[in-house]
């Protein structure tokens, strides 16, 4: 990674935590200085950039009035560009709120509080980092959850932490696993993808991406060549399989299905819309269909 690309800077607000990132750091081979990371600071050291981002580490317990004033005395020039971690330690969810309050954090995206035991702080730092640091190619998954039948997925960007919200029925490949295997999922080390071993399944976060907005989805990935033309390929198969031709798709020349399933141009919506209707489908369907088929 080049040295000039933006990441934001360290504020551990103990030695504990420092030590938690720095070793972070190094497990990931994202060491201090080196591809475009700072070194980690604490109370007392100055930034190397008083215009960078700021991601600063807290444990609950040490969230204190006293201390976020003097954070925000010393370090004001940060404002809207931080981004708080707080680590739970031994107090209880109760003690949130207040934390949260005395923080004054309006945005819900620049906090996050993170359920993890000693154990596990130095793994959820190394996700932490390895995601912050590959946020200009892709998304890693930080944490996640379920909340009743919608599953939650975290993922850090430089701006703040991205949630979605995904309804079980938007995910069929689990709806057969009881709710004992639903829960018993694991989050790979790197943030790559989920994994359910009850069912050998591994969903990442383009995945599930596509489940909340399959438009949003596209639009994004299609600014690649070879997504369109993996892409291109599953529209073909579908239509085969549906038994069209490329002259039976309304709206559209038999040149332009061609240059679509070939992936020499993009899919657009409005193209999808007049694929559907050729299958007689809704573009929700048509969408279901065709990712069965990538």
């Amino acid at each position: 990674m080049p040295e000039t690309m933006e990441k934001p800077e360290i504020f551990a607000a103990d030695d504990h935590l420092k030590e938690v990132f720095e070793k972070a750091l190094s497990r990931s081979g994202l060491k201090a200085r080196k591809h475009g990371w700072r070194s980690i600071i604490t109370w007392g050291d100055s930034f190397t950039d008083p215009d960078s981002r700021v991601l600063v580490a807290w444990m609950l317990k040490d969230v204190t009035r006293e201390t976020v004033k003097r954070f925000r005395q010393e370090y004001a020039s940060t404002g809207r560009g931080t981004l708080f971690v707080v680590f739970r330690g031994d107090l209880p969810s109760r003690a949130v709120a207040d934390r949260v309050a005395w923080l004054n954090v309006k945005d819900d995206e620049r906090v996050y509080f993170a359920p993890v035991g000693k154990e596990e702080e130095e793994a959820f730092a190394e996700r932490l980092l390895i995601a912050l640091d590959r946020a200009d190619e892709d998304n890693r998954i930080l944490d996640a959850w379920w909340e009743e039948t919608t599953f939650v997925v975290v993922s850090p960007t430089r701006e703040g932490f991205r949630k979605l919200r995904v309804p079980i029925e938007k995910l069929p490949v689990l709806q057969g696993l009881s709710i004992e295997e639903h829960d018993a999922f694991e989050i790979d080390e790197d943030g790559t993808f989920i994994y359910w071993p009850s069912g050998d399944i591994h969903l990442g976060w383009e995945q599930f991406e596509g489940a909340v907005d399959e438009t949003a989805y596209l639009k994004a990935k299609q600014q690649t060549e070879g997504f369109n033309k993996t892409y291109g390929a599953a529209i073909e198969a579908l239509r085969k399989k549906k038994g069209l031709r490329q002259s039976d798709i309304e709206g559209l020349t038999p040149r332009q299905v061609g240059r679509i399933e070939s992936g020499q141009c993009r899919a657009t919506l409005s193209a999808l819309q007049k694929l559907a209707k050729a299958h007689d489908m809704t573009i929700s369907k048509y969408l279901e269909e065709l990712s069965q088929h990538l």
